[in-house]
C-alpha cells in the first residue's frame, strides 16, 4: 500500500528542508576548499623564501589547535603556554607556565627543544621543572643550539592531584637561531 500526502504544505516543508541542507553542505564544502587554498598558499610561499643565514628552508606554520580541546576535558589542569626566545648566539630559552584550577599535589613542565632538519622536527635537548603543593608553575630552561637552524619548543604541562594525572602539549612558534 502506498500512502501519498495531499497536503502541499508538508511536501513544501520537506523540499525546503532538502534545499536548505544542500545549501549548508555547499557552503561547508566551499569554505573547506577556500581554507585549503589560503593555507596551502601560505605554506607554499613560506617554503620558497629562505632567510639569510638559514641552513634549511623554513618549517611549515603550525597552530596549537588541540589546546582548548584538551583543557575542556580536564578537572585540574587549567591553562598552559610556552614560548621560545634567543638567549644568546649559542643558546635558546624556552619559558613555560602551567596553571591548575586549585593547589595540586604536583605540577610540572617537560621541555623539549626541537630542531628543523628541512623536512622534519628532531629532538635536540630536554629538561623539566617540578613544583609541589601549588597552583602555578613558571619556569624556563636554556639549551645549546647550532646557528643557522630553526628551533621550536615542545612543552608538556601536567598536574597530579590525588592520583588524577592530566597533561597538555604546547608547541611554540619556530625561530631561526644563531648568527
Amino acid at each position: 500500500m502506498v500512502v501519498q500526502s495531499t497536503n502541499l504544505g508538508e511536501k513544501g516543508d520537506i523540499m525546503s528542508f532538502i534545499d536548505r541542507s544542500k545549501r549548508i553542505l555547499s557552503a561547508l564544502i566551499i569554505s573547506f576548499l577556500v581554507s585549503l587554498t589560503v593555507f596551502g598558499q601560505a605554506h607554499a610561499d613560506t617554503a620558497q623564501q629562505w632567510e639569510p643565514g638559514a641552513l634549511t628552508p623554513p618549517p611549515p606554520v603550525e597552530h596549537n589547535l588541540n589546546v582548548e580541546q584538551s583543557l575542556v576535558a580536564n578537572k585540574y589542569l587549567y591553562t598552559f603556554i610556552s614560548k621560545i626566545s634567543r638567549a644568546s648566539n649559542t643558546q635558546a630559552n624556552i619559558q613555560g607556565t602551567t596553571n591548575a584550577t586549585q593547589t595540586v599535589d604536583s605540577i610540572g613542565i617537560n621541555y623539549i627543544l626541537q630542531r628543523w632538519t628541512g623536512s622534519a622536527w628532531v629532538d635536540a635537548g630536554s629538561a623539566y621543572d617540578l613544583g609541589n603543593n601549588r597552583s602555578t608553575l613558571v619556569g624556563n630552561k636554556n639549551f645549546s643550539i647550532q646557528a643557522g637552524y630553526y628551533y621550536r619548543g615542545k612543552t608538556t604541562h601536567w598536574v597530579n592531584e590525588s592520583g588524577t594525572y592530566e597533561e597538555g602539549t604546547y608547541y611554540t612558534d619556530s625561530m631561526l637561531m644563531g648568527s
